[in-house]
């Protein structure tokens, strides 16, 4: 779509009153300015809400861990971030010590320093302690699945550590024996789904 602005230089008359050439051109610029915008195509990811009974499945790893470590870097013309974690308790899928997920987003300083922020995803800080549902992403890499839903942080106050999820406070246990059943639900259900 293209959109001509042309700019008029008189005056014009409304009604009893005239506009004058500048106030004139900044309407005329105003509008043009408001087309341009209507014109530029909007894109948007729409996050389905998942709940237990979805991101078990959809994980090939889930762990709560604490990250030790971010790197972001350049790869093409998108900045991805690094996430090394210790490994608290596994799961789902093999026991380790310590995984690495990536994910879209974060900030680098060289050439210049550039932020690039996927709105949804979570910030991961050293020392923060989660609950990680991790999937498979390009060849090698991990990523969380459904953007933040697949990042449950764990929380501490003064009754002790929990998380929320769902709009519930839940206590790590219990969240746990959720995940599990979830799991062993999976692996009952035949390959391709029930029938």
């Amino acid at each position: 779509m293209r959109v001509y602005v042309v700019v008029m230089i008189s005056r014009v008359e409304t009604g009893s009153r005239k506009l004058s050439v500048p106030k004139r051109l900044a309407s005329t610029v105003f509008a043009g300015v408001v087309a341009l915008c209507l014109a530029v195509p909007a894109f948007a990811t729409t996050v389905r809400r998942m709940g237990l009974p979805e991101l078990v499945p959809a994980s090939e790893s889930i762990v709560l861990g604490r990250v030790e470590g971010t790197r972001s870097y350049w790869q093409g013309k998108q900045i991805y971030t690094e996430v090394t974690l210790s490994v608290r308790r596994s799961l789902k899928g093999p026991r380790t010590a310590s995984l690495t997920f990536v994910q879209l987003g974060g900030r680098v300083d060289n050439p210049v320093p550039v932020e690039m922020v996927l709105p949804g995803a979570p910030i991961h800080r050293v020392g923060d302690e989660a609950y990680f549902f991790l999937q498979p992403g390009r060849p090698g890499e991990r990523i969380i699945v459904g953007l933040f839903r697949g990042h449950v942080p764990l929380h501490r106050d003064e009754l002790g550590e929990f998380v929320q999820f769902d709009g519930a406070r839940k206590v790590p246990a219990g969240f746990e024996e959720e995940i599990r059943r979830q799991a062993a639900h999976q692996k009952q259900d035949p390959p391709g789904g029930a029938q």
